[in-house]
């Protein structure tokens, strides 16, 4: 505490010009503090925290907001060590959950995520995030890159559609790149950085990711709050939300030292981005390319696992991993190849009566592909009238031939 009489400086400025001052810093500190222990109602009550709109504000305030609390020393990146604290009573709640009667399920997701850890370590370094935020896709998904939440949310980061077109990532009838591991951790990276650059600390950002981040910016007014610990446990918030901190603290623990717990230890696979990319521009079978190429089948659709339909988009031109060292092959083989017929869809209005099982039905088609051409629509919930759902017109056309030929044949028995 400063004595008086010992400003320095400050204590030669005239009192009016110091209040006048005192103003000035007082409006500038309600315009940058956001986030753990700032008093960021100005902020929170003008602001709507949409990704797109946020993107270059946030930034900005990740790297200028203050605190009046002591806060963790900032890395040499900008952005501080997630706070981790394995003795808090819920965390060790969590860590007996996931060891002893979880253990089967945690078993799954260390096994998925050996595949997919290093790079998401290397993702996070690159972007001078703390390494630690890497286990975030094992509570988000599981470590599985196809995992559908009933919320709609898709991939091993739990994107909306929404949300992934906000970060770059093609969603729609033919590409879904939320499936796409590598190009949805790009993603996740940013998107954490910006709710980082929001809240101001480790603990809100994650909650955020978790509820979206206008959700927990929507309970920090309703609550007067600024800090985690004045809100995780509001009744305001689900119960998931309330638990995600301390969930990802009891993940990461069984992560970094599975021996301890009983569980195998991590292979840690290489991060092996051993494939090359080619522009093709066209509508042809990833079935065919491999043909041509000699690439197994089964390691193309690995390789591009966002082409939904097992084909390249028409109309345009898009780029396809292949193996390292297919990439001349392909643009040899590739005049040689037939693009496919034009394949036209037709958009199903839900009538009245209307049902999920009937629509299957009806146009032949099974509910996971569905899902994949109908990304904005959650197939989980009940269908409205006046929602629709993209369908492939060959399936109706063969039907309605299916029914004209019938009606011919029965036609010529009851005349003969």
């Amino acid at each position: 505490m400063t004595p008086r009489g010992k400003l320095g400086v400050a204590s030669e400025v005239p009192r009016h010009a110091r209040r006048w001052v005192w103003c000035v810093l007082f409006a500038a500190s309600q315009l940058l503090l956001v986030g753990c222990g700032s008093k960021g109602a100005l902020i929170k009550s003008d602001l709507d925290y949409r990704p797109a709109v946020a993107n270059a504000l946030s930034r900005a305030i990740s790297f200028t907001s203050t605190s009046d609390k002591k806060k963790p020393a900032p890395a040499k990146n900008g952005y501080p060590e997630v706070p981790m604290d394995y003795t808090a009573p819920k965390v060790r709640q969590f860590i007996q959950e996931y060891a002893y009667s979880q253990r089967e399920t945690m078993k799954r997701y260390l096994s998925r995520a050996e595949e997919y850890l290093p790079m998401v370590k290397t993702a996070a370094r690159d972007n001078g995030l703390p390494e630690d935020l890497a286990y975030l896709f094992m509570l988000e998904s599981g470590a599985n890159p196809e995992a559908r939440s009933p919320a709609n949310a898709l991939g091993m980061w739990q994107f909306m559609p929404a949300t992934a077109r906000s970060y770059g990532l093609r969603v729609d009838s033919w590409v879904d790149e939320r499936l796409d591991p590598r190009k949805s951790t790009k993603a996740a990276m940013l998107y954490l950085k910006d709710l980082y650059g929001m809240f101001g600390c480790w603990r809100l950002a994650l909650s955020a990711y978790n509820s979206g981040e206008n959700k927990l910016n929507k309970v920090l007014c309703q609550e007067d709050a600024n800090e985690y610990d004045e809100i995780c446990s509001s009744p305001r918030l689900k119960r998931e939300t309330r638990e995600f901190f301390p969930r990802f603290h009891a993940i990461a623990a069984i992560a970094k030292t599975p021996e301890k717990y009983g569980f195998a230890p991590l292979r840690g696979k290489k991060d092996d981005e051993n494939h090359e990319l080619v522009n093709v521009e066209g509508n042809y079978r990833l079935e065919k390319i491999a043909k041509v190429t000699g690439i197994p089948h089964d390691s193309l659709v690995e390789l591009n696992p966002s082409l939904v339909r097992g084909m390249t988009p028409p109309g345009m031109e898009y780029s396809i991993r292949v193996p390292a060292g297919k990439r001349e092959v392909l643009l040899a083989k590739l005049d040689q190849l037939k693009e496919e017929p034009k394949q036209q869809q037709i958009v199903h209005v839900i009538n009245r009566g209307d049902s999920l099982p009937r629509i299957l039905k009806r146009y032949n088609i099974q509910k996971n592909i569905l899902a994949g051409l109908n990304p904005d629509v959650n197939l989980r919930k009940r269908l409205k009238p006046g929602d629709k759902l993209v369908v492939p017109v060959h399936k109706v056309e063969t039907q309605k031939a299916a029914r004209k030929s019938k009606r011919f044949s029965s036609l010529g028995k009851s005349g003969s």
